[in-house]
């Protein structure tokens, strides 16, 4: 095998040496003979002239050695690649189309396909990942999924054996780091992480090395770093063990640098400290049952699956829930670690996107099929003066599969090309909400996509063409026009009629999709956004921090009203519970909903331009120590509990009983709801009470271009509290924008490709229309000269485009149809089956093949009779 295998790559590497040998050896036998000839007595010209006749032609002979060669099938295969290139080279219009049109195909394809990969398909960054999970306390009540307590989690570690390992950490937060020699403190998100943390996710360390379990259990102030962060202060030294910074007031040591791939809990984590360094806090939380401080991620046992572990947390969750009444409606979600951080709209979203792609794919091969087609029935003749030759079937099949694969070679370089082009503008345009989005990249998987793509358009564009071509007989090949109803235009409809389906489907659900995104952007926000900024302060040295920069921004030209809220975007997950007087929270099934409680500062409803519904405002006098308990609710609340009469002066008080003192807090005052989690998210219930918090986000409406004064509100911040880091300052309108921008990509990426295909396709029925008229001349020449009117010629070919069309519309409807329940998912208050909807898909299709099929018409009716039956 290894003697063959030598000889082969020898054949195939010294075709050269071969050629020079072969070619000596002949000429040493002609000699030979040539000099026994002139032994004879024949003269030397003759001997010569002899000796070639006998001998045969040179060119004859070397062929026949070359096929016994290993590499003969290599050779030819170059052979016919390199005619390929000069057959499509003769006919420059034809190629420059077909590459067009497939280069498109392909660029679609590669780009969404690498998007897909990125995001979805490659694994995350940590050893054996598919066998991380998250475990998230599961209200079941509510309904919603939050953290679980200190003491839950340790239950859950003790009695499971799902799981080889189990850890916790806490919801990130912003600290204050100061590094040695900078000016100001730095706002850094960080991660409160438990014992086991880097363990358990099996990710390797880029510089140093992680927490030690003595150094966990003593409670040590060390820090591992991010390599964003120790490039930008630190210099990417490799020295960076043992440099000292300053976090929340107090120094820690660096241990360590993660890589930049590694991104958990959020992506925008920079640092990370054992949770221990909270001291008090972390041993009484680790008793606490009742409440929601902690996610807990845990890696699977050897030859585990994630049901078994699902069925088993389960069972340890009930178990739990007859010993503690704590936990008398807590269950437990066992999630994927990818599905927790891709999630499932993004998931789907992206799937619908390349299953679109693919669709364009399919239209975009159909179409240069076509065209290949059409070039090899009017190469029919060469084919059949080939065939006589000595030329077989297979090698002709053979030639036209060479041209389509050099056609399909120049096609998915250009393709290569602009995939990276739109890889680079999905990444720096596309929607920053979505997770991994920044590690989208054109890597080696999507170049073998590109590759495996073009190995569907040579079968798809080179074999339908080729074996319908070498079917040809010589008889048909010499007549003067096509026979109707022949197989060849029976093909031409067929592929014309799949583009026509694949491009309704597209853009039903472009139209579907943008009707969505539409109707979310047309939602009312609750109050307007356009004049709004958002600063999020993060404890501040002083608690009267906020009234003093209340009094300071309130002088800066263009500020109008300053209010304060807890969360403005809704950052929790909305599990509280309120017990209003007189009336049960829950709903008829017993199911609690969803509601937030705020602490609001007097001026917030001001500040957001809410208008007061019925009642009052909150003043400076609530927050006076002694005064009345009062809250504000929103309107979703009122219309709940009283829909028909009035709010005000009503009675709630938090948690899931009424007050053991008897001391209710009474309702002054109904808002307006507020989507304040997105303008694709029903309004929250809502309980605004009046108070001053640490850690508050400030309102500031304003007068002028919002982001003129961002500069101001930082340098009277830092005026207020030089120790604290710069806020985080951001419009409200470009977050809510933000919030959509998954929607936003999904929609236009979508009506992209559907106009793309509707092109695609129109250009298809064009050309095959075009052909047809080609092909048809002469009985259009005598329906012409019998008396056949323009209009009925007109029609003859309009009327065939408008029958191709319908086709493909009938198909491409029952093609939507069948992942309407999946296109469900992704649209917001908009029927995935509407009849409107697919009406206008099925306009725009009908009106492009129409407006295709005109022209073909118009040309088929100027023919004039006379001259093409003298032809």
């Amino acid at each position: 095998m290894f003697r063959r295998l030598r000889k082969w790559l020898g054949a195939v590497l010294h075709r050269s040496r071969f050629e020079d040998g072969m070619a000596d050896e002949m000429r040493f036998h002609l000699d030979a003979y040539a000099a026994d000839l002139e032994r004879t007595g024949l003269p030397r010209d003759e001997a010569r002239r002899r000796a070639r006749v006998e001998f045969g032609a040179l060119d004859l002979a070397k062929d026949q050695c070359r096929d016994v060669r290993p590499s003969q099938w290599l050779d030819s295969l170059v052979r016919d690649i390199r005619l390929g290139f000069r057959a499509i080279g003769r006919e420059p219009t034809f190629a420059l189309s077909v590459i067009l049109i497939l280069s498109v195909g392909i660029a679609a394809t590669v780009a969404m396909y690498s998007v897909l990969n990125s995001i979805v398909l490659r694994p995350l960054p940590y050893a054996r990942s598919g066998e991380l999970a998250i475990l998230s306390t599961h209200a079941m009540l509510q309904n919603q999924f939050d953290g679980t307590s200190g003491a839950n989690f340790q239950d859950w570690r003790s009695q499971s054996r799902s799981f080889a390992g189990m850890t916790l950490f806490r919801r990130t937060s912003v600290s204050r780091v100061i590094f040695v020699g900078a000016e100001a403190p730095q706002r850094a998100q960080e991660g409160l992480v438990g014992p086991e943390f880097f363990d358990v996710l099996g990710a390797p360390v880029l510089v140093g090395r992680t927490f030690s379990r003595d150094e966990f259990a003593n409670g040590e102030r060390v820090v591992v770093l991010s390599e964003g962060l120790w490039q930008e202060h630190f210099g990417r030294t490799s020295n960076v063990e043992g440099r000292k910074m300053t976090i929340a007031g107090q120094e820690h040591t660096v241990v360590g640098v993660m890589p930049r791939s590694f991104q958990f809990p959020t992506v925008d984590t920079r640092l990370w400290r054992p949770i221990s360094v909270l001291g008090r806090w972390w041993q009484g939380a680790l008793r606490v049952r009742d409440g929601d401080s902690f996610e807990v991620i845990g890696r699977l046992a050897p030859n585990a699956r994630i049901d078994d572990a699902r069925a088993e947390m389960k069972v340890i969750a009930a178990r739990l829930r007859d010993a503690y009444p704590e936990n008398k409606e807590l269950d437990v979600r066992v999630t994927s670690l990818a599905d927790h951080v891709i999630g499932t709209r993004t998931r789907r979203g992206l799937w619908l996107g390349f299953g679109a792609v693919l669709s364009l794919l399919a239209i975009a091969c159909a179409n240069a099929a076509g065209l290949m087609a059409a070039r090899a029935t009017r190469r029919r003749r060469e084919l059949v003066v080939r065939a006589a030759l000595g030329a077989g079937r297979s090698r002709l099949i053979r030639q036209l599969l060479a041209e389509a694969a050099s056609l399909w070679a120049v096609a998915s370089a250009v393709g290569l090309i602009l995939a990276y082009g739109l890889v680079r503008l999905v990444v720096a345009y596309g929607p920053s909400g979505v997770p991994r989005m920044d590690n989208v990249t054109l890597d080696l998987t999507s170049v073998i996509v590109a590759f495996a793509a073009g190995l569907v358009v040579v079968a798809i564009c080179g074999s339908i063409p080729a074996l319908a071509a070498s079917r040809t007989d010589a008889t048909t090949a010499f007549r003067s026009r096509e026979p109707l109803g022949s197989p060849r235009r029976r093909l031409q409809n067929l592929l014309v009629a799949t583009q026509v389906a694949g491009a309704m489907t597209l853009v039903i659900g472009a139209i579907l999709l943008a009707q969505s995104f539409i109707r979310v952007q047309t939602e009312d926000a609750g109050f307007p956004a356009e004049q709004l900024l958002i600063v999020r302060i993060e404890r501040p040295s002083s608690p009267r921090f906020f009234l003093e920069a209340r009094e300071r921004l309130a002088g800066i030209p263009g500020v109008v009203e300053i209010g304060g809220i807890t969360d403005f975007f809704v950052r929790r997950s909305g599990d509280q519970q309120i017990t209003v007087e007189g009336h049960s929270f829950a709903d008829s099934s017993g199911r609690l909903p969803k509601l937030v409680m705020d602490s609001v500062t007097p001026g917030y409803f001001r500040a957001m331009a809410i208008d007061i519904v019925e009642g009052r405002d909150f003043e400076d006098r609530d927050l006076e120590p002694g005064a009345e308990s009062v809250v504000i609710v929103n309107d979703a609340i009122a219309r709940r509990f009283w829909p028909n009469e009035s709010a005000v002066g009503r009675r709630l008080v938090g948690g899931s009983s009424p007050p053991k003192d008897g001391k209710w807090t009474t309702i002054v005052g109904v808002v307006r709801d507020m989507r304040r989690e997105g303008l694709d998210v029903s309004p929250i219930l809502s309980v605004f009470m009046p108070s001053l918090l640490r850690t508050m986000d400030m309102t500031i409406r304003t007068s002028t271009a919002p982001e003129t004064l961002i500069p101001a509100i930082r340098q009277h911040i830092r005026a207020i509290d030089p120790a604290l880091p710069l806020p985080s300052i951001v419009r409200a309108d470009a977050r809510l924008a933000e919030q959509l921008g998954s929607r936003r990509f999904e929609a236009g990426a979508l009506v992209t490709f559907a106009a793309i295909s509707v092109l695609l396709a129109a250009a298809g029925l064009y050309a095959s229309l075009l052909y047809q008229v080609t092909l048809r001349l002469h009985e259009i020449g005598v329906r012409t000269a019998l008396g056949a009117g323009t209009a009925q010629i007109v029609w003859m070919f309009v009327g065939q485009g408008l029958r191709l069309a319908l086709i493909g519309v009938v198909v491409g409807t029952v093609g939507a149809l069948s992942v309407a329940k999946f296109l469900q998912s992704l649209l917001y208050e908009t029927p995935a089956v509407s009849v409107r909807s697919y009406v206008s898909a099925a306009a725009v299709v009908i009106v492009a093949a129409l407006v295709a099929a005109w022209q073909p018409a118009r040309r088929a009716a100027r023919v004039n009779p006379t001259t093409i039956l003298r032809g």
